[in-house]
């Protein structure tokens, strides 16, 4: 499986397109399509991924309740908002006004990479959200040591590659 990673800072061109970066490109593993969607966790900025993204948020979807609030939350947020977009033989994509207004996206914007997903974030806001997980890192560090330490108990994490080599 290929991920998302780094951040990118482009802008849209005179036709409102924008050029996904050749990295993001290639973690959707050869698909021509790209969802966006208003960030789930409510962060002011878009969301979005290939069919590997949505095929795992209908995996979501098809595990609730179909009466439930939180199904009705995450379908409003992933389907019934997002637009399908298909990348141009150049690796640009339009993405309509309504989805840049949504994220407060401008003529600048930047990609940012979160492993199966990526966020596309108006740079000024980016560059906050981004001091403020900077000032949590303390916080938050246990929290990962944790999982972490979980994870190799189980097995699932084999050690740091190349120690013991």
């Amino acid at each position: 499986m290929r991920v998302f990673v780094s951040s990118y800072e482009t802008s849209l061109d005179s036709k409102g397109r924008v050029s996904v970066p050749a990295s993001f490109r290639h973690a959707l593993e050869g698909g021509a399509r790209i969802f966006l969607y208003p960030a789930l966790d409510g962060s002011p900025c878009l969301e979005g991924g290939g069919d590997a993204l949505m095929k795992q948020n209908q995996a979501t979807l098809l595990r609730m309740s179909p009466t439930s609030t939180a199904r009705k939350v995450f379908l409003n947020r992933t389907v019934s908002k997002a637009v399908e977009l298909k990348l141009d033989d150049t690796g640009r994509i339009k993405v309509p006004p309504k989805h840049l207004e949504m994220a407060g996206i401008g003529k600048d914007l930047v990609f940012v990479g979160a492993m199966d997903r990526f966020y596309v974030w108006d740079p000024e806001r980016y560059a906050a959200f981004d001091a403020e997980m900077e000032s949590q890192l303390d916080d938050v560090q246990g929290d990962f040591e944790g999982s972490f330490n979980a994870a190799m108990a189980v097995g699932d994490i084999r050690g740091v590659v190349g120690e013991g080599e």
